[in-house]
């Protein structure tokens, strides 16, 4: 029985080793060129390397697009305020069409921030990928595989998101964010097809799939390259360095000039996401969990089956991004303690134990802020948001129960109040 079971192990690492890549980089390089398709930053990738572009016509189309959607679900929100007719709908519409508004105006903040600080990015991009270089020509070869296989889903996303939602144009043209949802047309509800033919329908449905491409892609590139990729260089090195470390015993000082380079890469790494970006990025995913999970588990038998589909998607991509990337931004401090903590017990000269001690973790800070201040205060943030985020999840939840118990009600009074004053 031993034997069969060192054989079957032997069997599960020697296809391990052959499914994964021996570097991140054709992974980086090849969802790269995925996302920026719709060439929504002034961003490019061209022979595994990134290099900026200027400003050109398909910036100017993605933020006509998604002002245009974004117009059309707040002139739906509006619309029942400042309308003489009584126009109660059930609260999962109103949950829908915030789900929207949050996602797009997510969408536009990141979108300005990586147009913004496009040099920084570009230059901790090709920094993470020239540190693995470097890191393959001294013999490491490290693919994670939950990195990985995240990226494999992230290509999912970007194939089958946008068909989801090109098929819910098509299905319901009455229906917001689609624009035709806002033309003159004979719809009496979501459900209609507004008296409308093939041809009138697809154009709306195009115009969907381009706009749920852009944002499937942009949210891909910003969480997969820009956030996790430069946090996995991270966790190489100091894989490196602690195996070494134990390899070698008292050569502490190649680790240390190691170490200053995984530190130039954090101060990088914090510059492109900062305290702002990073509590915006974890607000619209919780929110945007929370609005999916409350309308798949309270309603849906009153919800139409391409809406439960959509919200069903977005469950799980998100869900996986709770579970998986925030809690994988923790593994460098995690990681980088334990280095630190090795050295300082290893026995060498006085002005290597006070570089050690100078030395502080890798981790995310709170921006603008000196080093010991930021350390103070932000020590513990990325262990944390993984916990915070599903307290915010459940208080979301708890506002959104509220809400259908409040607001409903005084919705009807309103509109009432509303015709008898017309």
């Amino acid at each position: 029985m031993a034997t069969i079971a060192r054989s079957l192990a032997s069997s599960v690492t020697w296809i391990r080793d052959k499914s994964l890549p021996s570097s991140n980089i054709p992974l980086v390089v090849s969802l790269t060129k995925m996302t920026l398709i719709v060439d929504q930053f002034p961003v490019t990738i061209h022979k595994g390397t990134f290099v900026l572009t200027g400003a050109n016509k398909c910036q100017r189309i993605l933020a006509t697009s998604v002002i245009c959607h974004l117009l059309v679900v707040l002139k739906w929100v509006l619309d029942p305020w400042f309308s003489r007719v009584n126009r109660s709908s059930p609260v999962w519409k109103l949950v829908f069409m915030y789900y929207f508004a949050t996602l797009f105006g997510a969408i536009v903040i990141f979108i300005a921030h990586i147009t913004l600080l496009k040099e920084e990015t570009v230059y901790l991009l090709n920094s993470a990928m020239q540190v693995e270089r470097a890191s393959q020509a001294k013999g490491t070869n490290i693919v994670h595989r939950f990195y990985f296989v995240f990226i494999v889903l992230s290509k999912m996303a970007v194939i089958f998101m946008p068909m989801t939602c090109f098929t819910f144009g098509l299905l319901r043209p009455c229906m917001p964010p689609t624009w035709t949802s806002v033309i003159y047309l004979t719809c009496e509800s979501w459900d209609d097809h507004g008296n409308t033919g093939f041809m009138f329908r697809i154009w709306g449905a195009i115009l969907l799939y381009y706009l749920s491409l852009s944002v499937v892609a942009t949210g891909v590139f910003a969480i997969t390259i820009v956030l996790i990729y430069p946090n996995e260089v991270k966790l190489i090195l100091l894989e490196a360095m602690l195996r070494d470390l134990s390899i070698e015993g008292r050569h502490v000082a190649p680790r240390l000039y190691t170490y200053r380079t995984l530190q130039m890469l954090t101060d990088m790494h914090n510059t492109v996401f900062g305290y702002l970006i990073m509590s915006i990025l974890i607000g619209a995913i919780t929110v945007c969990e929370s609005f999916a999970l409350y309308t798949i588990i309270t309603s849906t038998s009153e919800v139409p089956i391409p809406v439960i589909i959509l919200f069903s998607t977005v469950a799980v991509d998100l869900l996986i991004v709770i579970v998986g990337p925030f809690k994988m931004m923790a593994n460098p401090l995690v990681k980088s303690i334990e280095l630190l903590e090795a050295l300082q017990w290893m026995n060498g000269s006085g002005w290597i134990r006070r570089f050690v001690r100078s030395c502080p973790p890798s981790k995310m800070t709170l921006a603008q802020k000196s080093r010991l201040q930021s350390s103070a205060e932000s020590s513990r943030f990325l262990d944390k948001v993984f916990h915070s985020v599903v307290k915010i999840f459940f208080q979301a939840s708890a506002l959104l129960r509220g809400l259908e118990h409040t607001f409903a009600p005084n919705f009807d009074h309103f509109s009432v109040i509303q015709i008898q004053q017309g």
